[in-house]
């Protein structure tokens, strides 16, 4: 079981079993990861089809652990099960040039609460421990407030927007 730690939350990652039964049984996800049932699951940007995605990668690279998802888990003290506060994934393994897309979503009572920024550096920090050279994040170009969040993990705007409407940031990993 592959586990990262960053400040006040652990990211747990994916494997194939627990990625086929986030795509077919929410209970069963939230059962087998022991944590709390969460009413509105999952949260933005990701939708169900997401699910599936991350269940077939991992059936076609069962080493794959790690790239195509991550339960984020916070603890909000002794006597209450871990909540599940949102899920991130890097999108899949580097390409070519050694980038590798990240995405994540928080539940909307977890926002704005800095786990979004432990996240986004936990990722990155494992992405280029594993080979990636560049970490890319595609947002809303609007979404100052994701935008701010990547700002200050180090994330520059690359001002090459690969859609209208869409900004992508971007980390390169230290030399």
């Amino acid at each position: 079981m592959l586990i990262l730690t960053a400040g006040r939350i652990a990211l747990l990652a994916l494997d194939r079993d627990l990625a086929a039964l986030q795509a077919s049984s929410r209970t069963a996800f939230f059962n087998a990861i022991a944590v709390t049932h969460e009413a509105i699951w999952p949260p933005a940007p990701f939708e169900s089809g997401a699910f599936a995605w991350a269940e077939q990668n991992l059936a076609h690279d069962p080493e794959g652990q790690g790239w195509y998802g991550w339960a984020l888990l916070a603890n909000e003290g002794e006597r209450a099960p871990p909540r599940l506060v949102g899920i991130a994934a890097l999108i899949g393994r580097p390409d070519e040039d050694g980038d590798v897309e990240l995405a994540f979503g928080l539940l909307p009572e977890f926002r704005g609460r800095g786990y979004g920024g432990e996240t986004i550096r936990a990722l990155a920090g494992w992405g280029f421990a594993n080979g990636a050279k560049r970490v890319i994040a595609h947002l809303d170009a609007e979404d100052l407030n994701a935008a701010h969040t990547l700002a200050k993990q180090g994330f520059t705007d690359t001002r090459e927007p690969p859609y209208p409407g869409v900004a992508r940031w971007a980390l390169n990993a230290a030399i």
